[in-house]
């Protein structure tokens, strides 16, 4: 078994951990915010068109009065970071899809963001058949794949991806492209949008240089959070300003780390979950409790955090907060997930584990959709539509 020192040794030996780092993840989760600032010019410089015309349907791209996110796992959360971000301005309502289907509502006047890194998401494509058959104002993200192929057959718009280690690394390119598109269709103020991207640009900038690898163990909180979070099961509690970031957390460690992990949100957990609370130490003690907190929360969530504190949370064997930094509501959620992202990271470390390595993908991918030969046959309906 591997002691509690050689634990920590490892978090500040810089050969071991890039060993681990098969995939380079350390390195594309580092470069945050300069792709950030690369993404940002990609999507000033594209050009929406103002109308295609799909099958029967002619697709006008001037605003949009519904907006759905269709994407899985690290594709997804694009969508719900802008959701929690925006939904105190956005005047049309907005949802992430993490199905096959779009929900009934979806007409010409919802725009759909397809958002597939690999581009091979059968959830996606089978979204995208049901925006092409429902006419929606649709937008592809993507690196590669079939929903790259179909969406340039069908001569819709295309935000290409380059190749990074995982998804998960890449959301600066899937992020990026969101809010800037948003503000063409005019949901969101172009002018909120260019403020708080330069915001948080700059604040993961400089927490890059806080969590780098070279920055030592005594003066990196993510690697004292990960060492503190190491040997426990992480269950992550936000207010929910910051539910994406929670669940973004969870998911994270997931699967960098390849450990269970559990998320909630204030106020709700206090009606359900934190009856769970009530268990025996025995059990609880197996937890990490980590608290994300920030200015969003109103005085009564403050005050159950406290009292929870002091009357049930001692009993995990310990317990985080991780306070958001910044002065825009995006900068503040960005430094929460970038703070996230670099603990996982540093925990996958001490778990000796390569952050990207899965046999369990790839076990899903050949007995469900390969066997099933579901991209081929999703590709195929789509492509129908080319010379309806």
């Amino acid at each position: 078994m591997v002691s509690k020192v050689s634990a920590r040794e490892i978090l500040d030996d810089k050969e071991a951990i890039l060993a681990l780092d098969q995939s380079g993840s350390f390195k594309d989760e580092l470069a945050f915010s300069e792709n950030l600032k690369k993404a940002i010019r990609n999507v000033k410089a594209f050009d929406l068109p103002e109308k295609v015309k799909v099958g029967r349907h002619t697709i006008r791209y001037d605003k949009a009065n519904k907006v759905v996110f269709a994407g899985m796992g690290g594709s997804a959360i694009a969508g719900d970071i802008v959701k929690d971000w925006a939904e105190g301005e956005a005047q049309v309502p907005m949802e992430t899809i993490r199905s096959y289907h779009l929900p009934a509502y979806t007409d010409n006047d919802t725009l759909v963001f397809l958002i597939s890194y690999s581009g091979n998401t059968e959830e996606t494509l089978s979204c995208m058949l049901d925006a092409v058959k429902k006419g929606c104002k649709m937008i592809s993200i993507s690196s590669d794949g079939a929903l790259q192929r179909v969406a340039q057959a069908l001569g819709l718009p295309l935000i290409g991806l380059p190749k990074m280690a995982a998804a998960r690394v890449s959301f600066p390119y899937l992020f990026a492209p969101l809010p800037y598109l948003l503000a063409k269709v005019r949901v969101l103020s172009a002018d909120k949008v260019e403020k708080e991207m330069s915001e948080a640009t700059y604040m993961i900038g400089k927490l890059t240089r806080e969590y780098a690898i070279e920055a030592p163990y005594e003066e990196n909180f993510a690697k004292q959070a990960a060492f503190q979070i190491f040997g426990t099961v992480p269950v992550i509690y936000s207010y929910c300003k910051h539910r994406s970031v929670g669940l973004r957390f969870k998911t994270q460690i997931n699967e960098n780390c390849k450990l269970p992990a559990r998320c909630d949100i204030f106020p709700e957990l206090d009606h359900n979950e934190i009856m769970g609370w009530e268990a025996s130490k025995q059990i609880i003690k197996h937890y990490t409790l980590v608290l994300l907190r920030g200015p969003e929360e109103p005085r009564e969530v403050k005050t159950r955090i406290e009292v929870l504190k002091e009357k049930f949370f001692k009993k995990a064997r310990s317990v985080m907060e991780i306070n958001t930094q910044g002065k825009t509501a995006l900068a503040r959620i960005f430094s929460l997930l970038f703070t996230a992202d670099m603990i996982s990271l540093y925990l996958s470390v001490l778990h000796r584990r390569d952050p990207v390595a899965s046999q369990t993908f790839q076990i899903l991918k050949y007995e469900v959709t390969e066997r099933l030969h579901t991209l081929k046959r999703l590709e195929q309906q789509i492509l129908k539509f080319v010379k309806s």
